[in-house]
């Protein structure tokens, strides 16, 4: 059967064509490291590769949101343990100056170091994590606490996302660290601002009395912030273990991502230097197809 020059070019262009296309798939996978670039490549492995990148992109975020929290509970509790020093020294104060041998110069004194940790109290109080007060609840724009001692903040819980359906509040709600509550203020209780006022007062006006009362007030106020401390710790605790957990889960999709489109170096090396091969050698055939002789031309 005699084949015409066009049969003859078009199946040398197939050939050539297939063999480009197939050296050029290697190339593009050497050049990669991807054994999938498009969804022709694989389409059941592209449906995987994608729902392992998602996957990743929500622990990256989640990662984000534990950085955040973290920061934001460690700045509180650096705010706390300093609340916690201040009333301490307070209460080391009132124990000493209680004792009749001191006199009224000395308490006078003492009555100022207090009024230094008053403002050394509302400067904690009034902390902040970037540009968010950290016992304000959801009034995070507002100095929560005043000169006075009093509460100007509300009692909203801030919730993040930590992990899939897993939210961690990362704030304390603080009006009762703050500010008495009303059973609390039925006992005889006082504000923590208050309380450090009153101590001040009985140092001031060589009150004895006052400064047992103040004395007394102010393990109070130590037990709740400790309370405080405890709890904050235990939700640091909490997040801290969920990052661990996600910083594998992220470790282990990655791995699986990788397992699922990552090339293998020297298999397509192989490969690649294989269809090259078969490139020129599809080029050197085609060459000598398309140019007859003029006795092949007379057949």
């Amino acid at each position: 059967m005699r084949i015409s020059d066009r049969q003859r070019y078009e199946l040398a262009n197939a050939r050539v064509g297939v063999a480009k296309s197939d050296n050029a798939s290697m190339l593009e996978q050497l050049s990669t490291q991807k054994r999938i670039n498009r969804v022709s490549d694989d389409p059941i492995g592209m449906g995987q590769a994608l729902k392992r990148k998602s996957q990743i992109s929500n622990y990256d975020q989640f990662i984000k949101n534990i950085e955040f929290s973290k920061g934001f509970l460690e700045r509180t509790e650096a705010a706390l343990q300093g609340i916690t020093e201040n009333l301490m020294r307070a209460k080391e104060l009132s124990v000493s100056l209680a004792n009749a041998t001191y006199g009224p110069a000395s308490r006078e004194a003492g009555a100022l170091e207090v009024r230094e940790m008053i403002e050394g109290v509302v400067s904690l109080a009034n902390s902040a994590y970037g540009n968010r007060y950290l016992f304000g609840g959801f009034r995070t724009q507002t100095p929560p606490v005043t000169r006075e001692g009093g509460f100007t903040g509300d009692d909203g819980a801030i919730f993040l996302q930590v992990d899939d359906g897993t939210f961690r509040q990362i704030n304390l709600q603080a009006r009762n660290l703050f500010e008495p509550s009303a059973d609390e203020r039925e006992d005889g209780h006082f504000g923590m601002v208050h309380t450090l006022q009153i101590l001040t007062d009985a140092l001031q006006t060589n009150d004895i009395q006052g400064i047992q009362k103040a004395m007394a007030e102010l393990d109070f106020q130590l037990d709740k912030t400790t309370s405080y401390q405890a709890t904050l710790g235990a939700v640091y605790n909490a997040i801290d273990e969920t990052s661990r957990k996600l910083e594998l889960n992220r470790e282990l999709t990655q791995a699986d991502l990788s397992r699922i489109e990552d090339a293998d170096t020297y298999r397509v090396t192989s490969d690649f230097k294989k269809t090259e091969n078969v490139l020129q050698s599809t080029l050197m055939a085609s060459n000598k197809l398309l140019q007859p002789s003029l006795m092949n031309f007379l057949q």
